[in-house]
């Protein structure tokens, strides 16, 4: 199976180009803009999301039979800020690419976002319907309906915070948070922000599932849990053996809460606060486990050696 992975040098991308990578019978192929890839056996092309006619080009080379679709302006502030580009690269981009798998019939799986939802109660199954309240929500949600309306095999794939170890000089919220609380330092942890957190592999383990399998529609791949980000935090500390004194609980109340944390969240002023997906019905009709976030962070923690 010939599987091109769109936005493959990102954080979530390394690890499922290394998980099909090693799997007998794919060949496996990545496109990448602003972050050059790890060298590694794959095939890799270069392209900017609102280059229709380079994206083309990659489908031409590539032809391939699945499409995964990670790439995005992912930051909530950056996309609140840079709206143009953001609905270019989000809508436009997936446009085009939903566009180019019809065209050269190849399933896409499109990997969306918990924040097409309002944000008001959280915990939302995969049958609800969006009602983003930011833009940058909103241009997943716009990305989602160009891939079941252009699409040849469309699958929807919407997740929560993801966490686990990034490549080399990068940073995400679980790594960020340790190192914080080795040197000593606090982090004022949100007691009414909350979401579904899900260790990358496990994430990559329902990707994976969705490129192998005949299963187009809507699903949700996130943690088992519902935390809230205080909740989160303190289970980091403990897993980790860290100081969770250093984990100070903040709400509305006591000043403010300092939003999600992860790295779908920097900047934004006004995000929503109760997100986060119920995922049973997916985690049933793909047959996966559904590991919580104590099963999670111990994965990762077991993993350091070979990824930190």
């Amino acid at each position: 199976m010939r599987v091109l992975i769109v936005g493959a040098s990102g954080f979530i991308g390394q690890y499922l180009m290394r998980r099909l990578g090693d799997t007998l019978g794919h060949q496996v192929m990545g496109t990448f803009w602003s972050r050059a890839p790890q060298v590694d056996n794959n095939s890799w092309y270069r392209v900017e999301l609102t280059d229709a006619e380079r994206l083309e080009g990659v489908f031409r080379a590539a032809r391939p039979d699945v499409v995964v679709h990670l790439a995005a302006i992912a930051d909530v502030g950056t996309a609140e800020r840079h709206r143009e580009r953001a609905t270019a690269v989000n809508v436009a981009g997936t446009l085009s690419i939903s566009r180019l798998s019809g065209l050269y019939e190849a399933k896409l799986v499109f990997v969306s976002t918990e924040y097409v939802f309002d944000g008001e109660r959280g915990f939302y199954r995969e049958d609800e319907l969006p009602r983003p309240t930011t833009h940058y929500g909103q241009t997943k949600w716009e990305a989602e309906k160009e891939v079941s309306r252009l699409a040849y095999h469309g699958t929807v794939l919407r997740t929560s915070i993801v966490y686990g170890w990034p490549a080399p000089g990068r940073r995400n919220f679980v790594p960020r948070l340790i190192e914080r609380h080795r040197e000593g330092q606090p982090y004022l942890a949100a007691t009414d922000v909350y979401r579904t957190p899900v260790y990358v592999e496990h994430l990559t383990d329902g990707i994976v599932e969705l490129v192998e399998g005949d299963h187009p529609g809507i699903y949700h791949v996130a943690g088992r849990d519902w935390v809230s980000m205080y909740d989160f935090a303190a289970a980091i500390a403990e897993s980790f053996d860290l100081d969770r004194s250093l984990v100070v609980p903040q709400s509305p109340d006591t000043g403010g809460a300092p939003g999600a944390g992860g790295q779908e969240q920097s900047g934004a002023a006004s995000a929503p606060d109760k997100l986060g997906l119920d995922c049973g019905r997916t985690m049933g009709l793909l047959g996966l486990d559904h590991p919580g976030l104590r099963e999670g962070l111990t994965a990762m923690r077991d993993a350091a050696p070979k990824f930190a």
